[in-house]
């Protein structure tokens, strides 16, 4: 369950490497007979992320695990999660949201003397707008989300506690014909994050009791949560191998945490790659 939980996390990471390839542009691939029905393959992801957002300190993530696709006319689902549930025209889709952030354990200096921070894994619905339409080669769409957010806590069993919610507003662009020819496609993606009190105070909160000379009493209220801007490439080196990369500013400047002692930086930087291999695929 531990490496099913570090999976999503490192996936909502990868996903601009891979998924986002995808997320504006599920079906088009699928109605023009390119791809197949389903396929399994496995995605070898590498990702440098930082401990939470407004920490100084980083660990680097590498996780090789299998995926499925299924490209149905009315559901699919792919290396982001369930997509076309409840409403999918070609202007509108829902879809049930991912994301997630890596535990945080006592090797990190700001939060010395503090409780471990267990894996959080985050899931709700989601509302994406295609402007465009979502068949095009190239798309733009925005995305609106809402996700409740549970801690996990390995040290004795499986302990899942709520937590508290964030919600997402992104807009994002990609573009898959400028190399088609080449095999490349490449996206951006920008956007603010929202959280409710119960989870800003998880990761940074300062109890009375944690409190000392250089690390002051601290209770955060819920708002504004940060900007994130992303960028992401894929290659198709064979009709089985692909080669990804994915790159993420995230900047939490005029947050509800931000005079928090456990935020140490405004800005995080995120880096990925990933080679993912197509094992099996449908002949339909």
């Amino acid at each position: 369950m531990k490496k099913i939980i570090l999976y999503v996390i490192i996936l909502e990471i990868c996903i601009g490497m891979s998924g986002k390839a995808i997320d504006c542009s599920v079906a088009q691939d699928s109605l023009k007979n390119k791809s197949p029905l389903w396929e399994l393959g496995l995605f070898n992801g590498v990702a440098r992320i930082p401990h939470y957002p407004g920490a100084d300190e980083y660990s680097t993530y590498i996780l090789p695990l299998p995926y499925f696709i299924y490209r149905g006319q009315f559901i699919q689902s792919d290396r982001e999660g369930v997509r076309g549930i409840f409403i999918n025209t070609p202007h509108i889709e829902t879809s049930l949201s991912f994301s997630g952030n890596p535990p945080v354990s006592g090797d990190n200096d700001a939060r010395d003397g503090m409780p471990d921070l267990g894996a959080i894994l985050e899931i709700g619905p989601a509302l994406k707008w295609f402007f465009m339409g979502r068949y095009p080669l190239d798309t733009l769409c925005l995305k609106t989300a809402l996700r409740f957010a549970s801690s996990a806590d390995f040290d004795s069993g499986m302990d899942l506690r709520y937590q508290g919610i964030r919600g997402s507003v992104n807009l994002i662009y990609q573009n898959r014909s400028l190399f088609e020819q080449k095999g490349l496609s490449f996206g951006f993606n920008a956007g603010a994050n929202f959280a409710d009190s119960n989870l800003n105070s998880y990761f940074y909160n300062v109890s009375e009791e944690h409190a000392r000379s250089d690390r002051g009493f601290f209770e955060s209220d819920g708002g504004y949560t940060g900007f994130s801007a992303a960028a992401s490439a894929q290659k198709k080196i064979t009709r089985s191998i692909s080669l990804a990369s994915y790159f993420r500013w995230d900047n939490i400047a005029g947050t509800a945490f931000e005079d928090s002692p456990l935020v140490k930086e405004n800005n995080n930087f995120v880096i990925g790659c990933a080679l993912i291999w197509k094992i099996m695929e449908s002949e339909k």
